[in-house]
């Protein structure tokens, strides 16, 4: 069962807290992410969902600086984004981007062991059958029904979706005990997790932790227990006998802007990892906030890390001008690290 992010008790969010004695030598610092880019064929309707059914307002808006298009290796492109966001909160945000010509989707009839891209983004709701039977209403789709579990202390509903685009979401509604620390959750919370999923679990871990110094949030190895409900698709009786290996990895060890890696014991699915790139539809890539990033690339560069694209001074609303690089896990997955070179809002 996917538990890792259910467990609560999430730290406040700051933009860059203390880091790991590696960053701290290698003179840089990452904060949890604080956006998550998704490519959208229909800009208009993405909005509308974000801002009727999850509450959250649009904060930039605009053309997609062509600097940013020549990173991506697109540059014969055109783009609109819009950055949606949970009023009250500036990080776990979504940047909508409709990329002219983009028509393929990165995860097309995948299923939930399949690797390759990211898997789908954690928001916590307040009443998960009205959000359910709200996304259901705008044809989202799901491969189980919202599941009730405990996990230690915790009592918690999820439900994963897929709606047009290919872009999902893992939604969870806190039971017991009451959820504390989240003052600024309305109809959709920000989001706080990402899921990764992975066929190479001790490579990636060593990815994140020993290579961008990510400490350890959550490390969860089980199959499900009695009927085998789950919320992960899984036949009934293979949920109790496929054991699911489960890390969340944070540059602070918080589950705030953290990256959940799954890996499934026994099954093996299709790789995606081809698609994961952009402009194709879906979840694209999460944004980490850096200090220090020529630190960071000298870090990757001696790590034997190959850069996706090189350090790029790109306009990115509402933070201004920054610096970026962007690189892909061992699974294939995108990432981009970005410092602000204005004074950011």
């Amino acid at each position: 069962m996917k538990v890792l992010s259910v467990l609560a008790g999430v730290v406040a969010g700051v933009l860059l807290a203390p880091s790991s004695a590696l960053t701290d030598d290698a003179g840089f610092r990452i904060g949890g992410w604080r956006e998550v880019v998704v490519s959208v064929s229909d800009l208009d309707s993405h909005e509308a969902l974000f801002q009727t059914v999850g509450g959250w307002e649009s904060r930039a808006g605009g053309s997609t600086d062509p600097a940013q298009l020549a990173l991506w290796g697109i540059p014969d492109r055109s783009a609109e984004e819009r950055l949606m966001a949970n009023p009250g909160t500036d990080t776990g945000m979504v940047r909508l981007v409709a990329v002219a010509g983009s028509d393929r989707q990165i995860r097309p009839g995948s299923q939930s062991w399949d690797t390759g891209g990211w898997f789908d983004i954690n928001l916590r709701v307040r009443d998960l059958e009205q959000k359910r039977a709200q996304l259901l209403r705008r044809g989202w789709q799901a491969n189980s029904d919202p599941v009730t579990f405990e996990f230690g202390p915790f009592e918690v509903t999820e439900w994963i979706t897929r709606g047009p685009d290919g872009l999902a979401f893992a939604l969870i509604q806190r039971h017991q005990p009451p959820l504390a620390g989240w003052p600024n959750l309305r109809e959709f919370s920000r989001s706080f997790n990402a899921t990764e999923v992975v066929a190479d679990l001790p490579a990636s871990v060593h990815f994140y932790t020993q290579v961008l110094g990510f400490e350890e949030y959550l490390n969860h190895r089980g199959a499900s227990t009695g009927s085998g409900h789950n919320v992960l698709g899984l036949p009934l009786n293979l949920a109790r006998e496929v054991v699911r290996d489960v890390r969340v990895l944070h540059p602070q060890g918080t589950n705030e802007g953290s990256v959940e890696l799954l890996a499934f014991e026994g099954l093996e699915g299709r790789d995606f990892s081809a698609q994961a790139v952009p402009p194709n539809l879906g979840i694209l890539m999460l944004r980490f906030p850096v200090q220090g990033l020529d630190a960071l690339a000298a870090h990757l560069g001696r790590a034997g890390v190959a850069l996706t694209a090189p350090i790029t001074a790109v306009h990115m609303p509402p933070y201004g001008r920054v610096r970026a690089l962007a690189l892909r896990s061992p699974s294939g997955s995108w990432l981009e690290f970005f410092e602000m070179l204005d004074e950011g809002p």
